[in-house]
């Protein structure tokens, strides 16, 4: 039996319990649409990147030709007055209309609606549990749909099931994704009343057809009122088996001048982690292999610890010993094999980590791909002295429709305390066109730094820190995606620097320069967070944000000196309220500039 719970967190106010919001997302799309795999891409990504706190149903709703149209669809589709495909509403009450031809994708324009809806908090909580034979391909599932509020609730229960992973060719795609199968018992659903503090119980019976995987097939819960809104949203799936990928690795140097990344000669203790991204509990036994004349690997020692969706903890812990005669740099690869699936993870050797390029000696190992790609070194606009990349047509400044276009960085390694910084500017479509700094570290998924929206015309410099990625192999991609309709001028990127290792004299005093730490990381219910600013530097603030941009905690009034301080985090926001676990990020704002820092909490 599979069970799923979604967390819940006291809240004082309107609410009896705050319960976290899951987000229902209603795609209606069809096979012959040629805008609707931009749809497509987009809720993948967004659900890639937020699959705690989304569930996504796909109804296919034209009975033209598309031969995953169902009756139910078409109920849901004439419930929304559906003006077109693609449309995507979000929680009942925000929609997009439309999408991009050819390669576009719409993820700028849904993470929109999303964060506006992740922010509410849900007056429901509900709990599934399922039950599933395999033999007969019937089950039965319940939910448990507490009312958390101050009071009473009245809407309408739906149960969906859904197919995801299913392959097919469709307008240049290969597969289809949430896919609904079936409405429990049908597009009408059940009224409910719930009144404050009571819980209700129903249970509905399934059987799955012989042509759906069951492995992929999820089962969808929501409840919703009669203005549209949607109260909350649920999930569960009919298997359990989890999912794991890469997720980072931990380098400590068993003999070499323990600098934080690993040197021709050098030997070094690896802890690789992974994460379990589906529903089913994870109990070890990851291995790891390197076919490489220069790397031995010994003492492979897996951890059973269970590790459960969706978290990140150590599955396999390792010696390498690197060859004195190894070439510097030297690129090679790690696989890791967690039994169903085995993750190539990239791994440099070298004496010289860290990047650095003023774009004035060509591509320099950039490499630049995707539709609507214009990527290229101009000499229009530049930081310093004369050149930068730029993403958009020579002459006429502008960028073009349906981009979805990345420039990417060479394979470097991240030093110890490093930062990324560079300079831009950018001109783009308010509220639909945007700009991504994403990071690769072989995990299997490019995972999102920031994002730029509207205009910065003038040069204005970012940092990221790069702690968590010390010692580790990785890349950056700058990616521009624009909609439809509305270019301007686009996005220069110039001035990118890694710092490498450089080892500080002794006795030698350095200036004060923009820091920040935070420890442990996971943590469980306390986090260090230590900073240090310029002396210049008089008005800053210390701010944590959840992973939907929403401000929680703010420590304001905080007096430093150029030494530094350190402020302790009890994981609640500025209520004093405890935060639920989950990914949230450490920012310190000066005058000079601002560094992020991402940071997981798990109890």
């Amino acid at each position: 039996m599979k069970k799923a719970i979604i967390t819940i967190c006291l809240l004082a106010g309107s609410f009896l319990f705050a319960s976290q919001r899951v987000v229902v997302a209603e795609e209606f799309t069809a096979t012959w649409c040629v805008y609707c795999p931009s749809a497509a891409r987009g809720l993948d990504q967004l659900y890639e990147e937020a699959h705690d706190s989304l569930v996504v149903i796909a109804y296919h709703s034209s009975s033209s030709g598309d031969p995953f149209y169902t009756a139910e669809a078409a109920a849901r589709a004439s419930y929304y007055n559906l003006q077109g495909y693609p449309t995507a509403w979000f929680d009942g009450v925000l929609s997009v209309v439309g999408g991009t031809y050819p390669n576009g994708t719409m993820y700028g324009n849904y993470r929109t609606r999303f964060n506006q809806r992740k922010i509410i908090d849900s007056p429901l909580e509900i709990e599934l549990s399922c039950i599933y034979d395999s033999t007969t391909n019937s089950g039965t599932v319940t939910a448990e749909i507490t009312n958390t509020s101050t009071s009473g609730i009245s809407g309408t229960l739906h149960f969906v099931v859904t197919e995801t992973y299913i392959p097919y060719f469709w307008q240049g795609m290969d597969r289809l994704d949430f896919v609904m199968r079936d409405m429990l018992p049908d597009a009408s659903g059940e009224s409910v009343s719930i009144p404050v503090g009571d819980t209700i119980i129903r249970t509905r019976n399934f059987t799955i057809s012989s042509t759906w995987n069951e492995r992929n097939c999820y089962i969808v819960v929501f409840v919703q009122s009669s203005s549209r809104e949607i109260y909350q949203g649920a999930g569960v799936s009919l298997i359990t088996e989890p999912h794991m990928q890469y997720y980072g690795m931990r380098i400590t140097e068993t003999t070499g001048n323990n600098n934080g990344f690993v040197e021709p000669g050098e030997s070094a203790e690896i802890k690789a982690s992974g994460r379990n991204f589906w529903h089913g509990d994870y109990s070890g036994g990851a291995t790891v292999q390197c076919s490489d004349p220069y790397i031995t690997i010994s003492g492979c020692n897996s951890s059973y610890d269970t590790i459960k969706f969706p978290e990140v903890d150590t599955v396999v812990t390792f010696t390498i010993d690197v060859d004195p005669s190894c070439p510097d740099p030297y690129l090679t690869s790690f696989y890791l094999n967690f039994g169903p699936s085995i993750d190539t993870i990239p791994f440099m050797v070298t004496t010289h980590p860290g990047f650095s390029d003023d774009i004035e000696s060509g591509a320099n190992g950039w490499t630049h791909s995707g539709p609507g790609d214009y990527w290229h070194i101009t000499e229009h606009k530049s930081h310093s002295p004369t050149h930068s990349w730029y993403c958009g047509f020579e002459g006429s400044w502008q960028y073009v429709n349906n981009s979805n276009s990345s420039l990417i960085s060479p394979y470097f390694v991240a030093t110890p305390d490093s930062s990324l910084t560079f300079w831009h500017q950018y001109s783009l479509e308010s509220n639909f066109d945007f700009g991504y700094l994403e990071l690769d570290n072989g995990s299997g998924w490019w995972k999102k730094l920031s994002n730029y929206n509207g205009i910065m015309s003038s040069w204005t410099q970012v940092s990221y820190s790069l702690t968590e990625y010390r010692g580790q192999t990785i890349r950056v991609r700058f990616r521009l995606t624009s909609d439809g309709s509305v270019v301007q001028e686009g996005w220069y990127i110039d001035d990118v620097l890694v710092p490498t290792y450089v080892g500080i004299e002794e006795g030698k005093i350095e200036p004060v320069s923009l820091r920040l730490e935070v420890s442990p990381n996971p943590f469980p219910d306390q986090l260090k967070i230590r900073y240090q600013i310029p002396d210049a530097s008089k008005n800053f603030s210390v701010e944590v944000y959840d992973a939907t941009g929403r401000l929680v905690r703010d420590f304001s009034c905080l007096i430093v000196n150029g030494k530094g301080s350190t402020i302790v985090w009890k994981g609640d926001d500025n209520s004093g309220n405890a935060l639920p676990n989950g990914i949230y990020f450490v920012k310190l704002q000066t005058e000079s500039g601002s560094i992020i820092e991402k940071v997981i909490r798990v109890r």
